[in-house]
């Protein structure tokens, strides 16, 4: 069967060591109702192995960019910065897309022009993975993403909007990147639309990326994501402590103490380390 291409999307899919993953992502994108106008898998300084196995693609949509090992904000820059295409479909190698997805994301962008990327409900698979409900990201605005990153790495966007914020940045080499990215994308008045079905798939490893951020580097890569957005912080300072009220149960004497600049620890499950909304009360 013949399918549609869309002449507007380019894929890219940085890979790092995902040799024994990147021939499903891969498929994932063959099999959609609408096909991109070209792939471009990253290789960002794999093994041998993976990189045998990147040598046996053949196919003309496709086109293998390699670089040395610099993080997935360098490789999906460098793909991204070759795509001519309006739109620019991100996917790890160790993921994949359900094949509506590229279809029902590319009609959001031509209908809604305020809408500057497209997410989607999605699935956890892999280690450890007993539990498969759908996760429901939310999206919306940018005061949406200023307590958790409410969107979705992997995502159809315009490449305008990578090019207004200057690409990926690079400092967030251990993670956080797409929150990040999703809020220099946001806070120029775009939206992110989130298609409420489970579209996307997310394997979850011990090893991983994430796992790795979360473990070790999570206030770290908070605290940097404060310093870079500052200014949206302190003006939305009342929002953000509204929303700890709310989502994490917090008495009104405890954010008044909180407030006051009291030593005064609310827990680790906040949504943000205590001593950044200390900062926060300071600039305010």
């Amino acid at each position: 069967m013949v399918k549609n291409v869309s002449n507007n999307v380019t894929v890219i899919i940085p890979c790092y060591n995902d040799g024994a993953y990147v021939l499903e992502a891969l498929q994932s994108i063959f099999a959609q109702t609408i096909l991109p106008s070209k792939i471009y898998i990253v290789d960002d300084g794999s093994n041998i192995e993976t990189k045998g196995v990147l040598r046996k693609i053949n196919n003309d949509r496709v086109e293998i960019l390699y670089q040395q090992n610099q993080g997935v904000c360098t490789a999906r820059n460098y793909g991204i910065n070759k795509a001519t295409t309006k739109y620019i479909l991100t996917l790890d190698a160790d993921d994949s897309f359900e094949n509506t997805f590229i279809e029902k994301s590319v009609y959001i962008l031509d209908n809604i022009t305020e809408v500057g990327v497209v997410c989607c409900f999605y699935k956890e698979f892999g280690e450890g993975v007993v539990n498969k409900d759908i996760i429901r990201p939310q999206g919306r605005t940018v005061t949406d993403f200023l307590t958790k990153n409410n969107g979705v790495a992997s995502a159809l966007f315009r490449k305008e909007c990578w090019v207004e914020v200057g690409g990926y940045d690079t400092q967030f080499k251990n993670g956080y990147e797409d929150w990040d990215f999703w809020l220099s994308i946001l806070r120029n008045s775009w939206k992110m639309e989130i298609i409420k079905e489970p579209l996307f798939n997310y394997r979850k490893k011990k090893s991983s990326r994430d796992a790795i951020a979360i473990a070790l580097y999570d206030e770290e890569l908070r605290m940097k994501i404060f310093k870079k957005h500052k200014d949206l912080y302190t003006e939305n300072l009342g929002f953000i402590l509204q929303q700890m009220i709310y989502k994490n149960n917090i008495a009104q004497d405890h954010l008044e103490k909180l407030q006051k600049g009291r030593e005064y620890r609310l827990g680790h499950s906040l949504l943000l380390p205590i001593k950044l909304l200390k900062q926060l009360v300071r600039t305010k």
